[in-house]
């Protein structure tokens, strides 16, 4: 048996709890939930600390789906796989894999605390295990995945390090992603790049944008107090939750170019989370009228 690549020792181990788990976990590895959770962070914890996990996980997202689409590895037989939610996309690296390192390893370096890093770690290998465990990738797809995700960490991790124009000048950083993204779009190696590809790109331009404005202007900090948070963590996810749906509607009206609309998306989706449930949060005084800048 090739260890890399035969997944028939998992089969075995499956159970009906098992699969629920494996399912929860590899949720966690999914769009809704990372835009979710990095937003809700955003709004209620660190707005630095968590525009820099934006940073990490699109970095992250446009390198896998490059890579997906250079290598077509195909993912293992349909027949053991249980998760449908992974379509007709290849499988080497596998992203959740990748994604898990890249945001709870850094989000536990972020923190520095010895519970982090435990359960950060726990959380990432639950992650990965759960991709075999439902036969939507191998060991190669998960191992390949880790290994780019704890690259891209090192390689920015170095990168916050030195002095350079990006640390502080929004024109550079704009022209960095603008870029980088047009780079990718233009040499992608199939036939269409992910419709999430284009939005991230956006949603990052546009989150760094309003960053800057924000740290001249309005100042956002987090709420203050259990129940304030509390609060904006509510109001935040049923505003981002309506603001998608619309979003959805109008794209199944408008019928623009796939790449063009996912763009749109992310612009408006950037400027929502990083301005306008902010803006919404102090409105109502769930937020300070005027915070100190959080600590970078």
């Amino acid at each position: 048996m090739n260890i890399l690549h035969d997944l028939q020792w998992v089969l075995p181990l499956r159970s009906a709890a098992g699969i629920q788990l494996a399912m929860a976990f590899s949720w966690l590895g999914y769009a809704t939930f990372l835009m979710f959770f990095m937003s809700i962070g955003y709004w209620v914890w660190n707005k630095e600390r968590f525009f820099r996990l934006l940073v990490v996980v699109a970095a992250n997202a446009l390198l896998n789906a490059y890579a997906k689409d250079l290598f077509q590895d195909p993912r293992p037989p349909l027949e053991i796989r249980l998760d449908d939610l992974v379509g007709a996309s290849y499988g080497l690296p596998s992203g959740h894999a990748q994604m898990a390192v890249a945001l709870w390893i850094w989000l536990a370096w972020e923190v520095r605390r010895v519970w982090a890093w435990w359960m950060c770690s726990g959380i990432a290998l639950g992650v990965m295990f759960s991709r075999m465990y439902l036969g939507v990738h191998d060991l190669e797809d998960v191992l390949a995945g880790a290994v780019l995700g704890g690259a891209s960490l090192l390689v920015f991790a170095w990168a916050q390090r030195q002095p350079n124009p990006l640390q502080r000048s929004l024109v550079w950083q704009l022209a960095a992603i603008v870029g980088v993204a047009g780079l990718a779009l233009a040499s992608w190696p199939g036939a269409q790049p992910p419709d999430y590809v284009p939005m991230l790109a956006a949603w990052l331009a546009t989150a760094t944008a309003c960053l800057h404005w924000d740290r001249r202007h309005m100042q956002f900090a987090a709420p203050a107090g259990a129940m304030r948070a509390i609060a904006a963590t509510l109001l935040g996810a049923l505003l981002f939750w309506g603001e998608q749906k619309l979003l959805k509607i109008l794209g199944l009206q408008l019928q623009w170019d796939p790449t063009l609309w996912s763009a749109c998306k992310g612009v408006v989706s950037g400027a929502f989370v990083a301005l306008f449930v902010p803006w919404v949060s102090r409105a109502l005084h769930l937020t300070p009228a005027r915070g100190a800048p959080a600590p970078h």
